[in-house]
């Protein structure tokens, strides 16, 4: 079998990415281009090394450059003319708005906007960003991470406006998470701005509305069904139900500084999608955790499983912390740990929000699944 996934048929329109998960569950919930994997979090120690991250200084293994993650030429805009038109914007504030149907400037708030943006092939279209995760640049590349940042945070909406205008958008998509109705105001008298949900769970139908936005409705559906092609791909080339996958989370945190990752995550969400088995204490369904069935009760240490995933990133002493968890005893009794059976995975990625994101970790699963630490 070729390591490639069929081209998917035309989307004949918005909406039609939710149709398709509906005829294929379980990618109801976690529905792309060339698959792309992010850089290393570099350690020195106890060699462990991930597909496409790792933890030591072996030589890393990667899908793809964060500098080839985004499509190379944009997708057409699908409606001619000049006058605005209407597309649905989540709360807080209309239902709809006026948006231009092609637009030139955006400003793309949030990591979803932006992982749809590069999706799409429309980084050279994005005047800056918003609430990117400090290490985005392990799968985006530098064109879209190294643009102006709009900040928000605990700002005067008024300041965020003024910041906000300095890039003269004439689109600005912002997730509805958090969203204050006096910043989303201001936002709207610098420009058209869309409000899309922003929750994990709802990854697919911000995908669809994001693309909406930006001109592009059948080329987001087309993302959508990219993604159902190549988890599809994923489930026949790896067989995950037949594994138990443990996915577990560098936390930081005291104690023992690990957890199991929650269920609402991409991560959890695409393991979900190709049907991957689950350790008892960690089976999901639909983003949340369900009970182990009477037949299969929780055995042994909950982290544990055939294979492990661990997600680290998200903050500058993560690598610390991680050799800390590495170097524990309740680590290194794990029976994935001692079969060169873990794989570190970054927390960008795995936690990430959009068709980008999606593909890298079906990429990551598809790699480790039934393979064997490279470091191993």
């Amino acid at each position: 079998m070729t390591d490639s996934a069929s081209t998917p048929p035309v989307c004949p329109g918005r909406g039609y990415g939710r149709l398709a998960a509906r005829l294929a569950p379980p990618l109801a919930l976690g529905l792309l281009l060339a698959a792309c994997g992010p850089s290393p979090v570099d350690m020195v120690e106890h060699p462990v090394t991930t597909t496409p991250s790792r933890i030591a200084g072996e030589e890393l293994q990667r899908a793809a450059e964060p500098e080839n993650s985004c499509a190379e030429e944009p997708a057409p805009a699908e409606f001619p003319g000049t006058r605005d038109r209407e597309v649905d914007s989540a709360g807080p504030g209309a239902d709809t708005v006026e948006v231009p149907r092609s637009p030139e400037r955006i400003l793309a708030m949030g990591a979803g906007a932006v992982d749809v943006a590069c999706a799409l092939g429309l980084q050279d279209l994005v005047v800056g960003t918003s609430g990117l995760p400090v290490d985005a640049d392990v799968y985006l590349p530098d064109t879209l991470v190294d643009l102006p940042e709009v900040l928000t945070g605990d700002r005067e909406p008024s300041a965020v406006a003024t910041a906000a205008r300095e890039l003269r958008p004439d689109l600005i998509v912002i997730p509805a998470e958090g969203l204050d109705p006096a910043l989303l105001d201001a936002l709207s008298s610098v420009a058209t701005t869309v409000v899309y949900d922003s929750d994990a769970l709802s990854w697919a139908d911000a995908t669809e509305a994001i693309s909406d936005a930006y001109g592009r409705p059948r080329a987001g559906g087309d993302l959508l069904l990219q993604v159902l092609d190549r988890a599809r791909f994923t489930t026949g080339a790896t067989h995950p139900a037949d594994t138990n996958v443990s996915l577990v989370t560098v936390t930081g945190d005291e104690g023992d500084g690990v957890a199991v990752q929650a269920p609402d995550t991409l991560g959890s969400l695409m393991l979900e999608a190709v049907e991957a088995g689950r350790p008892p204490a960690q089976r999901t369904r639909d983003g949340e955790r369900i009970p182990p069935l009477p037949q299969s009760p929780a055995l042994g240490d909950e982290l544990d499983g055939d294979v492990i995933f661990t997600v680290v990133g998200g903050s500058r002493g993560t690598a610390e912390e991680a050799r800390e968890v590495f170097a524990s005893d309740r680590w290194s009794e794990l029976e994935a740990v001692q079969a060169s059976r873990m794989f570190v995975v970054d927390r960008a990625v795995w936690e990430g929000h959009g068709p980008v994101a999606a593909t890298a970790i079906l990429e990551d699963i598809r790699k480790a699944v039934n393979g064997i630490a490279p470091d191993g």
